[in-house]
């Protein structure tokens, strides 16, 4: 027992004069930031886009077309299109001009660059449409408006006419009574009652 106790204060007087492992440095780095795919980035542009006011709005327009005309990438011509598509003033050729590169055939655009491309083309053209009808149902109003006035104009007159041709009825008539009066006026019997 006691050439245990001996081997086991040697082995551990043994271990304390034995250099420790050298340890590797930690470096904290920041946690890196997962790239946003470019779906992604353009439904938080959009997010952005909608809970911007009209002044910003219009800023925020006219930054994304000054990055789309400096670098004119896919993600910079549909972010352009897509803050003009929100913006109200906003030319519906000018949004469409924006998704031709995106549109086209060679080189393809990625393919949700592509459906989002799409889905702005179509609702630019259904807004185009709807506008368009508008305009003309508002024509169509306008011209609706105009004939009624026209034809209660018509319908004023024909009523003044109509006054004036009773007056003058009851003038006759009256003038006819007083001259069927005078005529017997000298002849009791044959006077009108």
């Amino acid at each position: 027992m006691r050439k245990a106790l001996g081997a086991l204060a040697l082995a551990a007087l043994a271990a304390g004069c034995a250099t420790s492992p050298t340890s590797t440095p930690i470096f904290s780095r920041a946690p890196a930031v997962p790239r946003l795919s470019p779906a992604d980035q353009l439904l938080a542009a959009l997010a952005r886009l909608k809970a911007m006011d009209e002044v910003t709005l219009a800023s925020e327009v006219a930054r994304s077309r000054g990055i789309a005309e400096a670098t004119p990438t896919d993600l910079a011509n549909l972010e352009a299109a897509l803050a003009l598509a929100v913006w109200p003033p906003a030319e519906d050729a000018e949004i469409l001009a924006r998704l031709t590169p995106v549109l086209r055939e060679a080189p393809p655009a990625a393919p949700e660059m592509r459906a989002m491309a799409g889905f702005l083309q179509g609702m630019v053209l259904e807004r185009r449409k709807l506008r368009e009808s508008a305009t003309a149902a508002a024509a169509k109003s306008r011209d609706d408006r105009r004939d009624a006035l026209a034809q209660k104009q018509r319908a004023d007159a024909q009523q003044e006419r109509a006054d004036r041709l009773q007056q003058k009825l009851e003038a006759l008539t009256n003038l006819e009574k007083s001259l069927s009066n005078r005529k017997h006026a000298d002849d009791p019997a044959r006077r009108p009652r």
